[in-house]
């Protein structure tokens, strides 16, 4: 089983379009908004979103991929912005292994930016027709919506689990799907292709998510190229917290909701609460819940043909909990 970049580095063409393609999105007159954009696209980062949308276009069509590069580099931008506006959120001085936007230009250019990529991802996007712009649009929402929910649950110790999943589904789920759907649309394909690439996206996306959550916490800096305990750090309860909460007792349960209530002081409160999710099974509990996404994910390749890229596909939906085996903590 490939890794993440042993995967990426077979679609580096496609890889180096889309960078160019974001690169000449970015440009404008003002010669200082562009240096900040160029800062954030140059971070690099997995380029997920434009690899499933242009792998999900080949599936569906036999036209060559830079057909849909405006579209996949589109998707790619809000991601970024979106970045861009969750580190002013969430106060964050790095991401990917240097300093965010915000902390290297300001918080009020960084949100500029963000604004700008934005604007240039619709404008991208609008190449595509009106259905393929609304589809882009709705993903968008969605993500505004996730981002709210998620606000208005911080520290909420009684967040239950269908909650969490309307947090994960918008803020992340719902982009995936509308990366494939997007692309299936401007494919114009069948009926049943758009139906099962963005079910496989979704799910994907579903999975994507809880790993990552999982990832915040037994992950590794460096490798990650951010911080680790983020979540914690800003009362943000996700599914291995919501499983721990309901299934520890006694002195750990006492001492899991200090943590998370900020009465725990000492200084070891990092090690305590990852030592409390694993005993409790919460972080293999959650990880199998990831797994379960992945299968239903992969399921829905079913019955679309068999091409590289549906095998590229479903490498690409294996990884996404493979980045857990990978740490070797579970």
């Amino acid at each position: 089983m490939k890794n993440f970049y042993e995967w990426q580095y077979g679609l580096r063409d496609k890889i180096n379009e889309v960078n160019s393609r974001l690169l000449q999105a970015i440009k404008t007159d003002q010669p200082y908004l562009f240096e900040m954009s160029k800062y954030t696209i140059d971070a690099g980062g997995k380029r997920f979103r434009p690899l499933l949308t242009i792998l999900s276009y080949e599936i569906s069509c036999n036209e060559p991929y830079d057909s849909i590069l405006d579209l996949a580099s589109g998707y790619e931008l809000i991601h970024t912005a979106s970045l861009i506006h969750d580190d002013i959120i969430d106060k964050s001085k790095y991401r990917r292994g240097r300093e965010t936007l915000a902390s290297r230009y300001g918080i009020d250019n960084a949100i500029v930016v963000g604004d700008y990529l934005f604007a240039k991802a619709y404008e991208l996007g609008s190449r595509y027709g009106k259905v393929v712009s609304k589809v882009m649009a709705d993903g968008s929402s969605h993500l505004a919506e996730g981002q709210i929910i998620e606000a208005l649950n911080i520290g909420n110790l009684s967040l239950d689990i269908e909650t969490y999943n309307k947090i994960i589904m918008n803020k992340t789920a719902y982009f995936f799907s509308a990366c494939a759907e997007g692309a299936t649309i401007a494919a114009m394909a069948p009926d049943n292709v758009r139906d099962k690439l963005s079910k496989f996206a979704y799910n994907m996306g579903m999975a994507f998510q809880i790993t990552d959550d999982i990832l915040d916490i037994v992950g590794n800096e460096k490798e990650m190229g951010k911080p680790t305990m983020v979540d914690l750090n800003h009362d943000v309860i996700t599914l291995p917290i919501i499983h721990a909460l309901s299934h520890v007792t006694g002195e750990n349960k006492r001492t899991l909701v200090n943590i998370l209530t900020g009465k725990y002081t000492d200084s070891d409160y990092k090690s305590k609460f990852r030592d409390i999710l694993f005993k409790s099974g919460s972080l293999e509990y959650t990880f199998k819940i990831a797994k379960d996404y992945i299968l239903k994910s992969v399921e829905n390749l079913n019955g679309i043909g068999r091409s590289d890229d549906l095998g590229l596909l479903m490498d690409l939906a294996l990884i996404v909990v493979d980045r857990i085996n990978e740490s070797g903590v579970i």
